[in-house]
């Protein structure tokens, strides 16, 4: 049974692809080469996005961050056409990764919030509510996350997530439980659409959170139960 609440709710699954954590050289912020990012497009392939297709609620927008180099990336371009031939609703942005990126000092998170959150607008349209879901592009959620994810009522500063998980080794396919130490990078937050889609109200309404870890500090957060990510070990993982 759909909640009445869906109808008035725009659900993205947040990936932050490019323009995250330090890269191979002093120019290349976020980006460790064009071998590394074919690399983890055939891990999201193989792994993260059949994990979000399997969702038993298909009612969600796939949402791909990179940065504005990748617009004109050959590589990027034929990911584009791949989703494309997906039939799922997608979005890719060029204005960077919308989340704080704590491996920097001088983060330019509201920077890339004014490039990127403007270009979401078509996408929500009339909504009332926007449902942000977090996951990286290399692990996976189980096919029940989204359909839990919007059975939740929408409030203002709002915010769930998984804290236990698994860990797969992509190499041997072992599993093991993997129960976090820190706050866990698996966690939707809700935001009124007109706070998410103004940069100053966005940034502010975030804190901003300098990492994952600090969620549960700075909204009204709750934890769901189960296992129900996987973090792929796959020795391309950038902190892993």
């Amino acid at each position: 049974i759909m909640p009445k609440q869906m109808n008035n709710i725009i659900h993205f699954i947040s990936i932050p692809f490019t323009g995250l954590g330090l890269g191979s050289g002093p120019h290349s912020r976020g980006y460790r080469g064009d071998s590394w990012f074919k690399y983890r497009i055939s891990v999201f392939k193989k792994y993260t996005l059949p994990s979000l297709l399997n969702q038993t609620n298909k009612n969600f927008i796939i949402w791909l961050q990179f940065r504005p180099e990748e617009q004109r990336n050959p590589i990027c371009i034929e990911l584009g056409k791949y989703m494309a031939g997906i039939k799922h609703p997608f979005a890719f942005t060029f204005g960077g990764i919308t989340i704080w990126d704590d491996k920097h000092e001088n983060d330019k998170l509201y920077e890339r919030l004014q490039s990127t959150l403007p270009t979401l607008d078509v996408y929500i349209g009339n909504k009332d509510w926007v449902y942000m879901t977090n996951i990286a592009s290399d692990d996976m959620y189980r096919g029940d996350v989204v359909a839990e994810a919007q059975a939740q009522a929408p409030a203002y500063k709002k915010a769930f997530g998984y804290p236990l998980g698994y860990l797969l080794n992509a190499g041997t396919h072992q599993v093991a439980e993997y129960n976090a130490i820190t706050h866990a990078p698996f966690y939707t937050i809700v935001f009124p659409k007109d706070v998410f889609l103004d940069p100053q109200k966005h940034f502010d309404y975030i804190g901003p959170y300098k990492s994952h870890e600090y969620i549960p500090d700075i909204f009204n957060y709750s934890k769901l139960e189960g296992r129900k990510y996987c973090v792929l070990v796959h020795g391309e993982n950038i902190s892993t």
